[in-house]
């Protein structure tokens, strides 16, 4: 009976003093609606240590302290409810404010980390909420932290895009509409100068003061090609009422001579500036540029160093980490059924085009073997590491019907020849006298169709004579890309290129057959009474695009380049740039009918200059 009194009493005083935290927790949670904060925070600290709702006290009291202007105190308080209620089920609700703490004070390392432990729109919600505020050098330690989230990328964007551009980091840009697609659109930001003509100024080694010498005249050869070329595109463009004046400046290849000409304000005038070639004159005329906000285009260049930090500098030509990524994205789409892949490559030029190919087609799931520098004197082992054979004996016995079937099959060889005793080496005979016939297959040791392509950056004739023999020899279904210059080496036969579908890098192509390339050959002929050299399309093409591009856009003609719009050319294959300094347009050609095509053409594509 004493017992089951006691027991009576501690009831009854556990649901009174149960009813008591209730009262006591509720009228804490009214004070709180009611706004006032410091009252409830207090009733709450009492409460935050109760068994049944020691968790809601201790979160309210933090959010109390929060609204007290106290963040400290309250991550303080959620940070203890996360040590002594790891199981709460409102343990998000703490991360969220936790994360939301940290944002409002600049922590983003930890406010990331946080954000991190949350529901994917709870986290946004709270990117969106902070982010859109941070400067652009607190997005790039938010991108820094967050790499892969698309939020932050998309602030970080608008954010580069909103400043002036020559502040621009354009390699960020660029990285970041590769990687999230996004569209960098018209820049704005630079202004809308139109003219009713257009200074090029072109800044090349002519060497006038040697000009009296033939062979200073042959070596220079190129320039005044490229010189004349642009002249008979001026004229074109003129008669069609865009008016281009072509000044053009003597480097002598020396920095100290391009630096008089800055100097003597010879080139204050111009509109555009195309050259120089040579890399101290390159260094004066590209600070030069950044400094007067003229726009300079290298004509013949690939090497993207050269541009530097001038957000007014471009190549008209793709670099060389260009044209190996185009060349993997090619690759990507050709050689579907095996993505194993062997890339090779020979000087410090080659190995950036090789880099960028590697890079590129990991990315869509390819497994690169072998990734290799090569020398002349790696030639004969590179090509026995691919065709050197074993033999296999056969127990079948073939007729010569079925040999010739099984020899069709890529990478199979079936032969024949008589049985020998392994001790004296004289030949078995049957009991008639005839030769006892074996037969035996050739295997390759890197077995057929083990690999599905190679892609080779070399400009060695050894190198590149050694590649397409090794696939020759092989028979299977490797594939192999390599450079245009192969085709101008003397050992190499179009029809063996033809025959096993060689794919070449030919970023400086044009259709030689075109009716285009034929109007422009008749009209050099008749101007200038030669056929025209590649320097001469170089030229040509080049100024014909930037009067349209002027005559369009103005001054900063780049405006209309970082659409991303696809612009053809007249005799080679176009241009395009986006958010890129060089031009996104790499041809991969093949033989047909021995005559190179291009494998990777834009033509087709819609643009606003169709019509022109």
């Amino acid at each position: 009976m004493r017992t089951t009194i006691f027991s009576i009493l501690i009831i009854s005083f556990l649901f009174g003093s149960a009813q008591s935290n209730q009262g006591e927790y509720l009228e804490a949670k009214r004070q709180f609606s009611m706004g006032n904060y410091k009252v409830a925070m207090q009733s709450f600290e009492l409460l935050s240590n109760d068994g049944i709702f020691g968790e809601y006290a201790s979160f309210y009291y933090a959010l109390s302290a929060l609204k007290l202007g106290q963040p400290n105190v309250a991550a303080d308080m959620w940070k203890q409810i996360k040590i002594k209620y790891p199981d709460w089920d409102k343990r998000h609700e703490v991360d969220f404010w936790l994360a939301y703490v940290n944002f409002n004070q600049g922590k983003l390392w930890e406010a990331f980390r946080q954000a991190e432990l949350l529901p994917e729109q709870w986290k946004n919600y709270l990117i969106n909420t902070f982010i859109g505020d941070l400067s652009v050098d607190a997005l790039d330690s938010a991108y820094a932290l967050n790499p892969n989230n698309r939020y932050i990328a998309e602030y970080y964007t608008e954010a580069i895009k909103a400043q002036p551009y020559e502040e621009r980091d354009q390699l960020m840009l660029i990285e970041l509409a590769e990687k999230f697609g996004f569209e960098i659109g018209n820049n704005e930001s630079l202004p809308l100068v139109k003219k009713d003509e257009y200074a090029i100024a072109v800044v090349m080694p002519f060497m006038f003061e040697s000009l009296e010498s033939p062979q200073s005249v042959m070596r220079n050869s190129i320039i005044f090609d490229l010189y004349q070329g642009m002249e008979l595109a001026q004229k074109d463009l003129e008669n069609d009422g865009i008016k281009l004046n072509l000044f053009p400046f003597d480097t002598q290849k020396k920095g100290s001579v391009t630096y008089q000409l800055i100097r003597d304000k010879k080139l204050e005038k111009a509109d555009v500036i195309v050259g120089p070639l040579y890399s101290d004159p390159n260094k004066y005329i590209s600070d030069f540029s950044k400094e007067k906000k003229i726009t300079m285009v290298n004509p013949l260049s690939s090497n993207e160093e050269i541009i530097g930090d001038n957000p007014y500098a471009y190549l008209f030509k793709p670099s060389y980490a260009t044209q190996g990524r185009k060349a993997a994205e090619f690759a990507a789409k050709k050689f579907t059924k095996n993505k194993k892949l062997f890339i090779f490559y020979e000087t410090e030029r080659d190995s950036i085009v090789a880099d960028a190919y590697l890079k590129t087609i990991e990315r869509d799931s390819f497994f690169v073997v072998r990734f290799e520098r090569l020398t002349n004197e790696d030639a004969q082992q590179i090509q026995k590491d691919f065709t050197e054979q074993y033999e296999v004996r056969l127990d079948t016995i073939y007729h010569q019907s079925e040999i010739d079937s099984i020899a069709l099959l890529p990478g199979r060889i079936v032969r024949t020849r008589s049985l020998r005793n392994e001790q004296t080496g004289r030949i078995m005979r049957d009991a008639n006298g005839d030769d006892i016939i074996e037969h035996y297959e050739v295997k390759f040791k890197v077995q057929p169709d083990s690999i599905g392509h190679i892609f080779a950056a070399t400009s060695s004739n050894l190198l590149a004579n050694n590649f397409i023999s090794m696939v020759e020899v092989r028979r299977d279904s490797i594939g192999l890309i390599g450079y245009q210059d192969w085709l101008n080496f003397s050992l190499v036969a179009y029809d063996q290129l033809e025959r096993l579908q060689v794919n070449f890098l030919s970023p400086s192509f044009y259709d030689m057959e075109s009716e285009s390339y034929n109007d422009l050959r008749d009209l050099f002929i008749e101007r200038v009474g030669r056929e025209p050299s590649e320097y001469h399309i170089y030229g040509y093409e080049l100024t014909l695009h930037l009067g349209l591009m002027l005559k369009k856009h103005g001054k900063y003609f780049q405006r209309g380049w970082i659409s991303d719009d696809y612009f053809p050319g007249y005799i080679m294959e176009g241009v395009q740039y986006g958010p890129y300094k060089d031009n996104q347009v790499v041809p991969i050609t093949t033989l047909k009918n021995l005559t190179l095509q291009n494998q990777n053409s834009k033509q087709d594509e819609s643009n606003e200059y169709s019509d022109q």
